[in-house]
């Protein structure tokens, strides 16, 4: 049974194709399979997990598929298309499992200053250094770089900037 997601990928490529013939002569597709002959050699691609027509969103690849594209350019643009789409979701996963910073704070106890990390699921780390401030200021700098900032990616800064 074929998915949605492939009912449309096939439906795009075969406008693509009618738009513009060139691309028929090397693209082909098999089941979930899309190959290009590049160079007198067959080069495959799975697309069954990934909605080619987002590719349209961008104004640029509209115009030059319909037109001017070359076969192993649009080849090459949806290789390059999955590819960033399958790190995103490594991404996404492994940010999922990552413990994210909620709070950076200085406690002091028994006249020695550390660091309390709190992360998203409440838990607490201690995290003993003589350079507090420091830490904080880095911790503030990656905030406002992105929103999300992962105990890990705070101690590979910490590991290799300080």
């Amino acid at each position: 049974m074929i998915s949605n997601i492939m009912k449309d990928n096939l439906l795009y490529l075969e406008t693509w194709m009618a738009y513009n013939p060139k691309l028929r002569e090397q693209l082909s597709i098999e089941n979930t399979i899309l190959t290009c002959k590049i160079n007198n050699q067959l080069e495959s691609i799975d697309i069954k997990n990934f909605y080619l027509p987002e590719m349209l969103y961008n104004e640029e690849f509209r115009k030059e598929v319909a037109n001017e594209l070359e076969a192993e350019d649009l080849f090459q643009i949806i290789k390059i298309y999955i590819q960033t789409k399958e790190i995103e979701e490594q991404e996404k996963k492994e940010l999922q499992k990552a413990s994210i910073i909620k709070n950076i704070e200085i406690k002091k106890e028994k006249n020695i200053e550390f660091l309390v990390i709190t992360d998203h699921l409440g838990k607490k780390y201690r995290y003993d250094t003589e350079d507090n401030e420091k830490i904080i200021q880095i911790y503030n700098e990656m905030k406002q770089k992105k929103e999300i900032v992962t105990l890990k990616e705070l101690g590979s800064v910490i590991q290799n900037g300080i």
